[in-house]
């Protein structure tokens, strides 16, 4: 249907999706500026009774294809639909958010007014939820959380793992995947690691979509890392400790001594993420950030803590040109960056990981202690890059070049409803 013909025979129709397309024109234009968890965000007393379905925020007019689901609360929430809201919202594409937790669904609310969102937290409100949306063909996981049993069990859809991030972590891979009609990676690499899982995964299907929100930091890796800023900046991402004591991969631990010598032998400027739960364990761990911008700061240095609430994102990636990391998936968000990597690999622990066919030694510097950092960042910063080669390998391997450039992720959504409609032909 035309514009005019619209607007002659729907008027109503007409001027409230234009409204509506304009509000989705201004935050899709901002679509690299990711939203921060508003500070004062606080759920609104009149909705604290005992409601356990909200369908209020959905278009009845809007044709839903695409239903994004988390699982998660406040914590972890934010983060992983900060994630992916935007790049659904610029596909074109219909789509809707589906949270368990009342908390979340008022921050989306908030944050995304325009955005299709609906609160459902028992199985029979997920039922519901469905009935009121005849023309959904795909829901799409941010995360493997217990409640989503309550949707796969429909088989109507295709159910998809999107994940909200890559890394060789241990919950990368394993059979639990098999739940999914479809498993939604960035590169080769994440296929590697389910075929290496030491599970049969024959009847998996992989889609290779590259990775959005890092287009971008590929685009700027093109140029080498050493030419790309005035000066050479360091942007640490430690992850947090871990559920379990011998789950924490962390270097929040060391990071004040760490980066006091770092300082004092190479001045350099350092930005410092932490993880938005670092400390949900280890309550000591909290004290670190407060304690780390003092110690710089002494020793005249320069720093800045970012934002914990709002997710890696590539101006906080492109504003430097040396990683320090964790094991985690703010690896991958560095490697199409294509700039020296050092990633902490703590020496008293078993390191259980989800490996692929390109560990992290092949392209990255390892540390153990805070000397060993120093000694290599030194070797790198003096000319002697020799992982350089094998980095540039690990870009396509972990992120897909091509679909990442040339938006793979839009064009799935599109290749998943046209399969639909010849299947219903």
């Amino acid at each position: 249907m035309s514009k005019l013909t619209k607007l002659i025979k729907h008027p109503v129709l007409y001027f409230k999706d234009a409204k509506r397309n304009k509000l989705y024109a201004s935050e899709v234009s901002n679509i690299n500026t990711v939203k921060p968890v508003p500070k004062n965000f606080r759920l609104p007393s009149a909705h604290t009774g005992t409601k356990t379905l909200i369908l209020d925020a959905i278009n009845p007019l809007d044709p839903i294809k695409h239903l994004i689901h988390t699982g998660e609360g406040k914590t972890h929430g934010p983060s992983h639909l900060n994630q992916w809201i935007p790049h659904f919202m610029n596909s074109g594409e219909s789509f809707a958010v589906l949270v368990r937790h009342l908390d979340l669904y008022f921050w989306v609310r908030e944050v995304y007014p325009t955005v299709n969102v609906v609160f459902a937290r028992r199985p029979i409100d997920i039922e519901e939820m469905l009935k009121n949306l005849p023309n959904l063909i795909g829901i799409y996981y941010l995360s493997n959380t217990g409640n989503l049993i309550h949707s796969l069990r429909f088989n109507d859809y295709k159910h998809i793992f999107l994940g909200h991030g890559d890394s060789e972590k241990a919950a990368s891979a394993h059979k639990f995947f098999r739940v999914y009609d479809e498993v939604w990676v960035s590169g080769q690499a994440h296929i590697d690691r389910f075929s290496n899982a030491g599970f049969k995964t024959g009847h998996m299907e992989f889609v290779k979509v590259g990775r959005p929100t890092l287009k971008n930091i590929f685009e700027q890796g093109r140029i080498p890392w050493y030419k790309r800023l005035d000066t050479n900046k360091i942007l640490y991402l430690p992850t947090w400790e871990g559920v379990y004591e011998e789950s924490d991969y962390s270097s929040v631990h060391i990071a004040t001594q760490m980066f006091r010598k770092v300082v004092e032998k190479f001045k350099l400027p350092i930005t410092v993420k932490f993880h938005p739960v670092t400390g949900s364990r280890d309550k000591s761990l909290l004290k670190v950030p407060a304690e780390l911008d003092k110690q710089i700061l002494k020793r005249g240095g320069t720093i800045n803590i970012a934002d914990q609430s709002v997710p890696l994102d590539e101006h906080l990636v492109l504003a430097s040109n040396i990683y320090i990391c964790d094991i985690s998936a703010a690896i991958s968000e560095c490697i199409p960056a294509n700039s020296p990597i050092f990633i902490y690999i703590p020496k008293e622990k078993q390191i259980v990981t989800s490996k692929s066919n390109m560990g992290f030694d092949d392209y990255a510097y390892i540390y153990s202690t805070e000397d060993e950092l120093i000694e290599k960042l030194e070797k790198v910063l003096n000319g002697n890059d020799y992982l350089a080669a094998q980095r540039s390998a690990a870009v396509d391997y972990f992120i897909t070049s091509d679909a990442t450039s040339n938006n793979g992720f839009h064009r799935a959504l599109r290749e998943l409803q046209a399969e639909e409609q010849l299947n219903e032909h």
